[in-house]
């Protein structure tokens, strides 16, 4: 919307949280996008209703890969090699013991790492794990070492089951980044499971609360704590960030996002900044794809590298990420969550699904679903 037609209030919004002049972004947790070009295809995808809605889109095992079309290999402009032949390279120099064993590549809504699983011929089957962008690379060796504390000397192996660290990978001349090989845990992500889980949202909302609890009675860790910008930091400088992502014509967020809707929540959350809030130890990324399920309860949290001292409100993304309206208020109820809290936490999964849906769904990445279903729901409530 342009000056010319806005509304007052509009006007006002545009003024609050205009961008901050020269800070790429990407959909990850403060994290630069890796080369200067916008998405492929950015505009090219029409607008319907709100966002793109993935309750329209096949819900095929994997996602809706089936429907749209997704495209393998790399995601992300200017990623490293993590095919197979690199794999097997870094396994027969630093683990020998598994180089022969078969590989087969995990097609997963994730996007910051690949992720290949060997078939053990005996024992539990194992993960390799390189990352993809330079965001992940620089968190990968704290998220190890992270894993091996919570399992170690934490007591929440009691709540809910965390991937075991088998390897720390070095780099080296066919991988530039550090890496590592996990012990399979069995489960299925909660967004390839979602039709499943449909039926039954308020138990699980119930297991998921006890887990965030979990983590907020955990002492302090040793990660690296929230900066301004960053999901789980103040509210002011993420919502510049979004901003960006609303009027940087890289992204046409008109074409894909209801604009003026995005901004009307935006401005309430702005009545939030600079409220003191204490922070805390987070997992920092409760999305569908890092929550396995078995049963229709949690099996298993994975995918640490956005741990950090934080905000406690941004672990209550579950609550539009993975709920509906009904789950919603089930997990608000289970975890106590205060009204500022929950606006907060609001925030942060507004500026997650924006950037999520106008960065992933040009690229025809199944992160674009997860994202327009947490944006949908996020609109639904207000």
């Amino acid at each position: 919307m342009t000056q010319a037609n806005a509304t007052p209030e509009t006007v006002q919004i545009d003024r609050a949280i205009e961008p901050i002049a020269g800070i790429p972004w990407s959909p990850g947790v403060g994290a630069p996008i890796v080369g200067s070009e916008p998405p492929s295809g950015a505009g090219a995808v029409p607008r319907q209703d709100a966002v793109v809605r993935p309750d329209s889109l096949s819900d095929a095992p994997g996602g809706s890969t089936a429907k749209l079309g997704y495209m393998a290999g790399p995601i992300h402009d200017d990623e490293p090699d993590t095919t197979e032949s690199t794999v097997r390279t870094l396994l027969e120099r630093q683990c020998p013991q598994w180089a022969d064993l078969p590989l087969s590549s995990l097609q997963t809504s994730g996007s910051d790492n690949a992720m290949w699983r060997l078939h053990a011929r005996e024992g539990h089957d194992l993960v390799v794990r390189l990352p993809r962008r330079i965001s992940a690379a620089a968190s990968i060796g704290q998220e190890l070492e992270l894993l091996q504390h919570l399992r170690a000397t934490t007591p929440l192996a009691a709540d809910v089951r965390t991937p075991m660290v088998r390897h720390v990978g070095h780099a080296d001349d066919a991988f530039a980044h550090q890496w590592g090989v996990l012990e399979w845990l069995d489960g299925v992500d909660a967004w390839t499971a979602r039709r499943s889980l449909q039926g039954d949202r308020g138990t699980l909302a119930l297991d998921v609360a006890r887990i965030v609890r979990a983590l907020g009675r955990l002492p302090d860790m040793v990660v690296a704590e929230r900066e301004p910008g960053d999901r789980g930091g103040p509210i002011e400088p993420l919502l510049h960030r979004l901003a960006w992502w609303l009027t940087d014509p890289r992204w046409n967020a008109a074409s894909l996002v209801d604009v003026k809707a995005v901004k009307h929540i935006a401005a309430k959350a702005l009545e939030l900044a600079g409220a003191p809030v204490t922070k805390r130890f987070v997992h920092g990324d409760l999305i569908p794809g890092n929550l396995l399920v078995r049963r229709g309860s949690v099996s298993a949290v994975i995918d640490w590298g956005s741990a950090a001292i934080a905000d406690p409100a941004q672990d209550l993304a579950p609550a539009w990420a993975l709920f509906d309206k009904h789950g919603r208020d089930t997990f608000r109820d289970a975890v106590g969550a205060d009204d500022a809290t929950w606006l907060r936490a609001q925030a942060f999964e507004l500026e997650h699904a924006v950037g999520g849906v106008l960065y992933y769904t040009p690229r025809r990445h199944p992160l674009g679903d997860v994202m327009a279903r947490t944006l949908n729901r996020i609109l639904e409530d207000t």
